[in-house]
């Protein structure tokens, strides 16, 4: 039976996405190029456990594991490029003396940079048009009649997830999966959104998972920019550091900024749970008439903007 939602135009615009950002990155490895290319590659695993929400069968940690490999490496990459920027801006508009902590930063980003082009040249060019062939074969199967309501059942257990999470991990582990989770749901919610599914609150709700994820991920670079520090101060040659104070400084300017992005979470986390109410978001959905009614088209996706998302890829 033929997929009843269009997800093969789903995937190829998060194919064609990764493929033009990935060869940016594979040539140049900037800062732009690696992050965006894991955008990418995070919109696609996003897919792939939809897929696999849908046809049980297909194993999708196991058929993104390649892609995995490569995402992880870049992840490395981008960590350095986030704390070299941060040092090198301390330097230049705050004049502290972080010279030896850069240059070792630069050290890990030369080892850094061989291992993604050897990543990259082992994934395959025809990977994510094989992953398609048998994701197609599973989705097209026997559970295609049911491919609608797995598919909003995928994203509103991660809603769930979300806002059970309140009472389940303390401190740092609840800010990852908070951080992690939100990223998953409102990508899945993009795939819902350009299946024809939903109504204008989806629109809503995108915001509000992206205001929440896009403000840990801040927060979350200030704690990479930390944990840099205390593996440099571990790592390097005995003996005193030109400036000590810088350090302190710097040390001082990033807990700051750390609390200040971990403050804009929890007015954004308020905000998402006051749209959620008490349930799971499912207002953002089109009645179920109003989707099966004569004339109306699911076997076409909602036209996206220019940039081949719903919304724009960050």
């Amino acid at each position: 039976m033929a997929m009843p939602l269009p997800l093969n135009e789903c995937y190829d615009r998060r194919v064609r996405y990764f493929r033009d950002h990935f060869t940016l990155a594979s040539g140049s490895p900037s800062t732009g190029a690696v992050h965006e290319m894991r955008v990418g590659l995070k919109r696609l695993r996003t897919f792939f456990n939809l897929a696999g929400a849908i046809a049980p069968a297909f194993r999708a940690e196991e058929a993104f594991a390649a892609a995995g490999k490569l995402f992880r490496t870049a992840g490395k990459l981008r960590n350095l490029h986030v704390v070299e920027a941060k040092a090198r801006e301390a330097s230049q508009a705050g004049g502290l003396e972080l010279s030896e902590f850069y240059n070792w930063l630069k050290e890990g980003e030369r080892r850094e940079v061989k291992r993604f082009d050897r990543a990259c040249r082992r994934l395959g060019k025809g990977f994510f048009a094989s992953s398609w062939t048998t994701m197609a074969s599973h989705l097209e199967g026997p559970v295609a009649p049911g491919a609608r309501k797995r598919a909003e059942e995928r994203l509103f257990r991660l809603i769930k997830e979300i806002k059970e999470e309140r009472s389940l991990r303390p401190g740092v582990r609840r800010l990852h999966f908070l951080r992690t989770r939100t990223k998953e749901a409102r990508y899945t919610l993009e795939i819902v959104q350009e299946c024809g599914l939903t109504g204008d609150e989806a629109t809503i709700l995108n915001d509000r998972l992206r205001d929440v994820h896009q403000s840990l991920g801040r927060w979350h670079d200030e704690e990479i920019v930390l944990r840099s520090l205390r593996e440099f101060r571990k790592l390097r040659e005995p003996g005193p550091l030109v400036s000590f104070k810088s350090y302190l400084e710097f040390s001082r300017l990033t807990r700051a900024r750390k609390a200040d992005n971990l403050a804009s979470f929890e007015a954004a986390w308020a905000v998402l749970l006051a749209f959620l109410g008490r349930g799971y978001g499912r207002r953002v959905l089109r009645p179920p008439s109003a989707r099966l009614e004569p004339g109306n088209d699911l076997t076409k996706a909602e036209t996206p903007p220019e940039d081949g998302s719903a919304t724009p890829m960050t």
